[in-house]
């Protein structure tokens, strides 16, 4: 009998035909998670509930006698277990426990009683009745906790202590320019509402231990209260002079978590273009307050700090610790700019070095004149005499990793770049002609990949771009005064480069395959730079201003 099989998707990006038994082995290998959508009987359901309608159904049968129960934690329906059955008794008879532990049988062949029978049977009556007192007696007299699931709601209200509330962030107390200018159009979710007050029947609901959202679920601050009573008046005001307009919120919290708690993210209107200026870091004041039914809070000013529009977050920690991380690499893509006036420029020196006549793409169905593509825009940054700077520090966070990275413009005036530099800006001028790139992250460096052919299902080809400055060659526009033999050396040399760097990369690429594909990892990412444009991130905008 043929599996069902399902279509996934996740960020635009779609998995299909996969069976129930390769989802179970995928979540237990990290390739995919809960929050996937699956598509079952006509419509997309979010995974995670469609799981937990799956496994009770083929939860296995009741174990057999004589088995010890199995704690229900397996990832998959565990196989009925098999135990040998026990041996039938002679004419039906029960079989009988060893003649040494009763007493002599008396006259008559009736079974006796064992000589512990009686009193063993008057002391456990006792230890249940007295058990039976101390239980009536602790239920009497045990306080009522909130937030208990079996506490009514009458009793959770009495026992809650006055509202509060403390500020959240995303990024603890930094905020990140680069982040809220590339993130401003992306939904997280797609069409999955998070926030209480947006869901409809078909959005997942809240879990036991969740904190309930309300708002903008995009937001990347809020407020979280605790000691709410279900059916609060809730109001909340966010603000931060010369950044955003004062965000609100006002509503009712229908839903609350444990210790009534609710998480509040007004809608934020950022001033994008302050944000695009901000060249240094600085502290800047960040205003919390709210109300509960008309009642004021104490209101809570945080000093955050305003980090350069050259800072790109990299990972986010729950806590201080570093561990518990959530990977926000895929940001580096706001920092190819594919619509940069400096673009057309590379092209154009590109060009006039004669290694291809046009910049057409995958349109020549030719991997070979691909290859030359690239390496004709190698050799024209060469030309431009960018050199490999390891510039990359970044003033440590309390729960953010940071890197430093130079626009376009930065690096080509400043003839250098870090590894992160060359990648954006090589994948720049790629995406432009569109050849499919992609930023390539693991610890502690960063290089580039492309594909040869469109909708490639292969590895791309890694190209270490560390290695742009390895040759001394002359600027394009002196190019026509070298003798032919000087012109033909420089040319063989490039492309020499331009080979070790692609083998290197192809390297890199194999030895950590498994893990960039898994995404176990959050130190690994394969960055689509297409895939983070259909999902919404946009190119940090080009400025004249220095």
């Amino acid at each position: 009998m043929n599996e069902t099989t399902y279509s996934l998707e996740w960020r635009g990006a779609r998995k299909s035909p996969i069976s129930y038994s390769d989802i179970e082995a995928a979540l237990v290998t990290g390739d995919l998670h809960t929050l996937y959508k699956i598509h079952v009987n006509g419509k997309w359901l979010v995974l995670r509930d469609f799981l937990e309608q799956q496994r009770p159904m083929l939860a296995p049968p009741p174990a057999r006698m004589h088995t010890l129960p199995q704690p229900d934690t397996a990832p998959f329906p565990r196989s009925e277990q098999h135990s040998s059955p026990p041996p039938p008794t002679p004419h039906g008879k029960a079989v009988l426990p060893p003649a040494s532990l009763f007493t002599a049988s008396p006259a008559g062949g009736k079974t006796p009683k064992p000589v512990w029978f009686w009193p063993a049977i008057i002391l456990s009556s006792t230890v249940c009745l007295l058990l039976g007192v101390v239980f009536v007696y602790m239920s009497a007299t045990a306080p009522t906790r909130s937030g208990s699931p079996h506490t009514t709601e009458t009793k959770s209200e009495t026992k809650l202590g006055p509202p509060k509330f403390k500020p959240f962030s995303f990024t603890g107390k930094e905020i990140f320019p680069s982040a809220l200018l590339s993130t401003a159009g992306v939904d997280w979710n797609g069409d999955e509402q998070s926030a209480e007050d947006k869901k409809t029947d078909e959005d997942a609901q809240i879990r036991k231990r969740e904190i309930p959202i309300y708002g903008d679920e995009n937001s990347w601050l809020g407020v979280e209260l605790s000691e709410l009573n279900k059916g609060a008046q809730v109001s909340v005001e966010i603000t931060s002079d010369g950044l955003m307009k004062t965000a609100k919120w006002q509503g009712t919290v229908a839903t609350v978590g444990q210790q009534g708690r609710a998480l509040i993210r007004p809608k934020v209107i950022w001033d994008y273009q302050a944000l695009r200026k901000v060249l240094q870091q600085r502290p800047i004041n960040v205003i919390f307050s709210a109300s509960v039914d008309g009642t004021p809070l104490p209101e809570a000013t945080e000093v955050f700090t305003l980090r350069s529009i050259n800072d790109c977050p990299l990972y986010v920690s729950k806590d201080k610790s570093g561990k518990n991380l959530t990977s926000l690499s895929f940001l580096f893509a706001a920092y190819v700019n594919e619509n940069h006036p400096q673009v057309q420029e590379i092209l154009k020196e590109a060009l006039e070095c004669h290694i291809v006549d046009k910049f057409d793409g995958y349109l020549s169905e030719n991997p070979k004149e691909v290859f030359l593509q690239v390496f004709s825009i190698w050799n024209a940054l060469q030309r431009r005499g960018i050199k490999y700077s390891n510039v990359a520090a970044t003033t440590p966070g309390d729960r953010v990793f940071s890197q430093s990275v130079r626009f376009l413009d930065q690096s080509i005036s400043d003839h250098q770049a870090n590894c992160v530099d060359g990648t954006v800006l090589m994948a720049s001028v790629l995406q432009k002609i569109g050849i499919k790139s992609y930023l390539v992250i693991i610890p502690g460096h960063c290089f580039l990949a492309f594909d040869l052919t469109p909708d490639s299902a292969a590895l791309p080809i890694g190209l270490e771009t560390t290695m742009l400055g390895k040759n001394e060659i002359t600027d394009v526009k002196n190019l026509g005064y070298l003798p032919k033999q000087e012109k033909f050396k420089e040319y063989d040399d490039s492309y020499k480069t331009f080979g070790e760097a692609v083998d290197t990369g192809i390297s890199t690429i194999q030895a950590n395959a498994r893990t960039l594909q898994s995404q176990s990892d959050v130190r690994f990412r394969l960055v689509s730079i297409e895939d983070e444009r259909n999902f919404g991130i946009q190119p940090i905008s080009f400025t004249m201003d220095k």
